[in-house]
């Protein structure tokens, strides 16, 4: 078993919140154990007693309220000092960047470097501290100098491989898409998007087209898809699967239980869909969350049945038809809670090998709120995450990308402050050169492009519920605008932003 001392101002924690707190295996792979905190200690046990590392939402001060993780240990009657493993971990996390992404040249007056040194320093002295009270507030200070260390070295990184990728040509004309709700119309909405996006997505949800069953209602759909096709934007349609409650009408949940009828069910509805639009849509959203395997549960063999059903339907509607494969919890946070959940790397892996063809995979970056594997990360772990996906020899959409312009989760967490409209903001200016410096990630897509009832994330729309655009609309336009030319090779700077 993993013990961890936490501490307060008064000495041993009476009281600490295990927000989305989950085990770790090898590889980061979510692991399903039992944890509880009791008398100032957080006690993990997993299934197997293997080493594991904790994950939970943490308070690292002026860095935000983050999922952090420490590193693999092993099980040990002494318990481990939590701040002081985080540090850690993020420690470790430096060094082993800075070799993956050849970044060991930097100066030692680089800012990254420095705070890196503060926070060797810092865990030194928190390793040396006679006193637990002592060693914790001195790995504090060293976890919140090593966050900032990472993420400066995730912002050079960026730097050098966006001037590599685009020195000497522009992106291309397909680099930003915004989600547009169907529900929501209107000329000054249709003249924002013809002018600042080069794609849109137009989200399909089984239980607002199939009203009741076997009744449709198209038309705000078809009102969006006539007109973006008249103004030659490109359009994403989908998921045509998505087993979520926010996605099912009532009336399929009789079938639950019975494969085959609702698999029939299913083919049905997709079919309606890809018929109807198949000279419009250009790339189709096939699968949305599959292997998480929530509300409704199917083996995996079933899984792959419904992927490969899907991409069939699209592949024979119209020749050239691209299809994309949406995970949505890309983290995989979900393994821990859910015993039939497939990780999204494995996932992805298990359609290549059972023959499901799609051509690429879409990764939603969506944070602030606590449900549906959205707790607050930083930019190293996010830049990291991307990585990852380099293996895999597919292209990747950033397909939903978006945080709140206020808190909208009290669990949710937060980045450099609780979430505001100017923070929203900085978080896009941090983000977007992150993303799109992956050699493999072709375009990214903004969640929603106002906010309204139906958001995918609340608060998250780049125009406000009164019709005013937010600090973020201009700053995300304004970073399109900079791929619109070559950005020449890059100019070495003494400092650089976090």
């Amino acid at each position: 078993m993993l013990r961890f001392a936490v501490y307060d101002e008064d000495g041993p924690a009476g009281a600490w919140p295990l927000i989305n707190a989950h085990l770790l295996g090898p590889d980061d792979l979510a692991v399903r154990g039992k944890l509880a905190f009791k008398d100032g200690r957080i006690m993990c046990k997993s299934r197997d007693n293997q080493a594991v590392a904790l994950c939970l939402q943490y308070d690292a001060g002026r860095m935000g309220k983050l999922m952090l993780q420490t590193c693999l240990l092993p099980g040990r009657k002494k318990p481990y000092i939590l701040s002081v493993e985080l540090a850690r971990h993020r420690i470790k996390m430096f060094i082993a960047k800075s070799e993956e992404w050849q970044m060991f040249d930097l100066s030692a007056d680089h800012p990254a470097m420095r705070h890196w040194e503060r926070a060797r320093r810092g865990l030194t002295d928190a390793l040396t501290a006679e006193e637990p009270r002592k060693a914790d507030r001195a790995a504090r200070e060293a976890l919140n100098q090593a966050i900032e260390a990472t993420e400066r070295l995730a912002m050079a990184h960026a730097e050098i491989l966006l001037h590599r990728r685009y020195a000497n040509r522009p992106a291309s004309s397909a680099t930003l898409g915004v989600r547009i709700w169907p529900g929501g119309d209107g000329k000054q909405l249709r003249e924002l998007v013809a002018a600042n996006f080069d794609l849109i997505v137009l989200p399909l949800r089984w239980k607002d087209l199939e009203v009741e069953e076997g009744v449709y209602n198209w038309e705000p759909v078809d009102r969006w898809m006539e007109w973006a096709s008249a103004e030659g934007k490109p359009i994403v349609a989908g998921p045509l699967l998505d087993f979520s409650k926010q996605a099912l009408p009532e009336w399929i949940y009789v079938w639950q239980h019975d494969y085959d009828t609702c698999r029939d069910l299913v083919y049905e509805y997709m079919e309606r869909v890809v018929q109807r639009y198949r000279s419009l849509v250009g790339m189709w959203n096939i699968a949305s969350g599959l292997n998480l395997n929530e509300n409704f549960e199917f083996t995996s063999a079933q899984i792959l049945d419904l992927a490969r059903t899907a991409s069939l339907l699209v592949r024979q509607s119209r020749k050239g038809a691209r299809t994309m494969i949406e995970l949505r919890q890309p983290f995989g946070e979900h393994g821990a809670g859910k015993r039939r959940s497939i990780p999204p790397l494995t996932f992805v892996d298990q359609l290549v090998q059972g023959g499901v063809k799609f051509d690429a995979v879409g990764v939603q970056l969506l944070f602030g709120q606590r449900r549906f594997g959205r707790a607050s990360r930083d930019l190293t772990q996010i830049s990291s995450l991307l990585d990852r996906f380099f293996l895999l020899e597919i292209p990747v959409l950033v397909s939903a990308l978006g945080v709140p312009s206020r808190p909208v989760d009290d669990d949710g967490g937060w980045w450099h402050g609780p979430w505001s409209p100017e923070l929203q903001a900085r978080w896009i200016a941090r983000i977007f050169p992150v993303a799109m410096s992956k050699p493999f990630v072709e375009s990214i897509f903004w969640t929603d492009l106002f906010d309204h009832p139906e958001a995918v994330l609340p608060a998250a729309g780049l125009i406000d519920e009164s019709g005013q655009p937010k600090p973020a609309f201009s700053r995300l336009i304004g970073m399109r605008k900079r791929l619109r030319k070559p950005l020449g090779p890059l100019k070495v700077r003494s400092e650089v932003e976090p």
